[in-house]
């Protein structure tokens, strides 16, 4: 069965780079529709990434819910401090407490926010701030999402990053604060555990290394948490800057 799926990267070429990395064939091979170009905006503002519309035939066994089979020890404590990496969306901070936070938290960290779109002229944003329980939710809906959201979700992490240091530079530290627009990080999520999930099988049927695209670290700490308990594969993060990435091999 013929079905499409979208992908995206800073340029139509990349995003045809990726989907070839992640359906494991070459790049000539991809068939592809151009949804959006995409922009570089001005100086990184406004930009957004180029998305394409990729024909799949989609395999019966690929079919199934992305969710490993097996299970083994979880990941040792030296692989998972490899992938403590200097991030601008994960501080080193202290395990969140499902207490509740006071309201005085909640109305800085809303100050803060509103300071922001302001500053980004995001007229029509509406903001959402609430305790989540396991952190502190900022939801922020505007039209102007992917300028909110940025290249690769770069300026949603740094805002995210900065507010969270804002917020915490003169109170205790509560909840970690985690800052979204129309659901851009369950999103991006899914699509990064699809993409370790196929390549994992891919990794142990044919015997071989799979490299996944580039990632930030946040983003590749996803892959290494979705794929610890999967007994066929081991992950290692490889690479400097821009260009490390995860390695998915057969266990």
């Amino acid at each position: 069965m013929t079905v499409e799926r979208e992908f995206n990267a800073a340029t139509a070429e990349e995003a045809v780079e990726n989907a070839a990395v992640e359906l494991g064939i070459s790049a000539d091979e991809v068939s592809y529709e151009v949804v959006d170009a995409g922009s570089s905006g001005f100086m990184g503002i406004g930009a957004r990434d180029a998305r394409i519309l990729v024909s799949v035939e989609e395999a019966r066994d690929e079919a199934q819910p992305a969710v490993p089979q097996e299970t083994s020890e979880p990941e040792t404590e030296a692989a998972m401090e490899s992938e403590r990496d200097v991030e601008i969306n994960s501080e080193e901070v202290p395990e969140a407490v499902p207490e509740e936070v006071p309201a005085e938290l909640l109305d800085g960290t809303r100050q803060y926010m509103e300071t922001v779109v302001r500053g980004l002229d995001l007229a029509d944003a509406r903001l959402d701030i609430y305790d989540a329980g396991e952190f502190v939710a900022v939801d922020v809906a505007t039209e102007e999402a992917g300028l909110f959201i940025g290249q690769k979700g770069e300026t949603i992490d740094a805002l995210q990053y900065l507010l969270n240091v804002a917020v915490y530079r003169d109170r205790p530290f509560a909840k970690r604060i985690t800052l979204d627009s129309e659901g851009y990080r369950q999103r991006r999520t899914e699509a990064l555990q699809g993409m370790a999930h196929r390549s994992a099988r891919r990794a142990a049927r044919e015997q071989r290394t799979v490299e996944l695209p580039p990632m930030n670290p946040a983003e590749r700490r996803v892959v290494h948490v979705f794929l610890k308990d999967n007994r066929q594969v081991t992950t290692a993060s490889e690479g400097i800057g821009e260009n490390r990435r995860v390695h998915i091999s057969p266990a």
